[in-house]
């Protein structure tokens, strides 16, 4: 009895995962449409945002290495 009801949760919270999973992953479409507007984009906006990525990857591996 309580097998069952284990699995069955079990079961229900694989499903909410891969949901999850699911909606978290970008479609191939919307990064094809979103390279090809990278290609209009002038230089400067180009370089500021590279600028801000880099921002952030400084801070996360700050991050990662005090834990």
């Amino acid at each position: 009895m309580f097998k069952a009801i284990i699995r069955s949760i079990k079961r229900i919270v694989n499903n909410i995962k891969n949901r999850i999973k699911q909606w978290n992953r970008p479609t191939t479409i919307k990064l094809a449409v979103e390279a090809l507007s990278d290609l209009k984009r002038n230089r400067k906006d180009l370089i500021a945002e590279n600028a801000l990525l880099r921002q952030q990857l400084i801070v996360l591996n700050r991050q990662v290495k005090r834990v």
